[in-house]
């Protein structure tokens, strides 16, 4: 055997030599700290995913403990019956008129059960509404102000609003759903649950919705007709600021406290002095004094101009 082929067997030998101490090292000590890695990593991951499950979980008790207290009857008929007579009455007190409320059947609510696998169970009923009426969009908004601030598990799912005539008033068309939970704490009434004072503090006014009537044709010119002609005392002492409501010379009398009967705008009197009276508009207060109208200190100079422009006509 010549030097050269030895060589060339103790290169074999420790090339092969190599190769099994690199396939004993991938055995014996990466392969299995990979393994142990990815055990390490699911077992976090795993960890995270129960913290958060749990922390979801403590979140939820306390919404469905809040639920509870504010959710409907668990009665779906003696649900459905309360809540139609609580939304009649919320109608007739903010005065939409032709108004109809319409209840559909009771739908059950099931959620996968818990303590049994491939199972459901009931949590309670959905019960939706349809709720038609006519109103202008000052009233609506109280209503809508009204109803955010309600106690019940109710949401309102679609609005449609349609301008009928030149007047302003709308017909509105209101998709209600509320639920019924089977573990109410009410079961035989309503819900009396109230915001907290912070709770309302967070509400956003709900002022900017009439702002200006989108629907309304003559918005500017309504408030241009809306003048003050008199302030008198009738014969049971009550004073009395007389407005004239349209270019046909139509007076009304309207006592302190009271708003001015108008279509477009809700013009509230707050307060009468012998020659001037304080009207709130959008939750602005304005003075005006005898001879003045509305629109003379409340209309944007926009919308001065462009009844400027409709009284000289076209231009040619």
């Amino acid at each position: 055997m010549t030097s050269t082929t030895k060589w060339l067997l103790i290169a074999c030998v420790a090339v092969f030599g190599i190769y099994g101490v690199d396939r004993a090292y991938q055995g014996w000590i990466e392969q299995p700290r990979v393994v142990l890695e990815t055990d390490i990593d699911r077992l976090v991951k795993e960890i995270d995913e129960s913290k958060q499950l749990q922390f979801a979980s403590q979140k939820a008790g306390k919404r469905l403990e809040e639920y509870v207290h504010r959710a409907l009857p668990s009665d779906p008929t003696l649900a459905r019956s309360l809540y139609q007579q609580w939304l009649l009455e919320l109608v007739e007190r903010h005065q939409l008129t032709s108004a109809s409320v319409d209840a559909s059947q009771p739908v059950p609510i099931e959620i996968k059960s818990r303590t049994k696998r491939g199972k459901r169970e009931r949590v309670g009923y959905r019960i939706d509404y349809s709720l038609r009426g006519q109103t202008t969009l000052a009233k609506l908004s109280a209503f809508l102000d009204a109803f955010r601030r309600a106690s019940h598990l109710q949401k309102i799912r679609s609005v449609s609003l349609n301008p009928i005539g030149n007047d302003g008033r709308l017909d509105v068309n209101l998709s209600i759903q509320v639920l019924c939970l089977d573990k109410a704490i009410h079961d035989k009434e309503l819900s009396d649950w109230q915001l907290t004072a912070e709770a309302i503090e967070e509400l956003k006014p709900a002022t900017t919705l009439v702002e200006r009537n989108p629907f309304a044709k003559g918005f500017a010119r309504a408030l241009q007709t809306l003048e003050l002609k008199a302030i008198t005392v009738n014969r049971e002492g009550v004073t009395q600021a007389w407005f004239a409501t349209d270019g046909r010379g139509r007076i009304e009398k309207v006592p302190e406290g009271q708003s001015i009967p108008n279509h477009l705008h809700d013009v509230f009197v707050a307060q009468i002095q012998p020659d001037r009276v304080l009207v709130r508009l959008s939750e602005s207060e304005y003075w005006i004094r005898l001879g003045q109208s509305v629109g003379q200190v409340v209309a944007p100079q926009a919308d001065r101009a462009e009844i400027a422009i409709d009284q000289e006509g076209p231009k040619k």
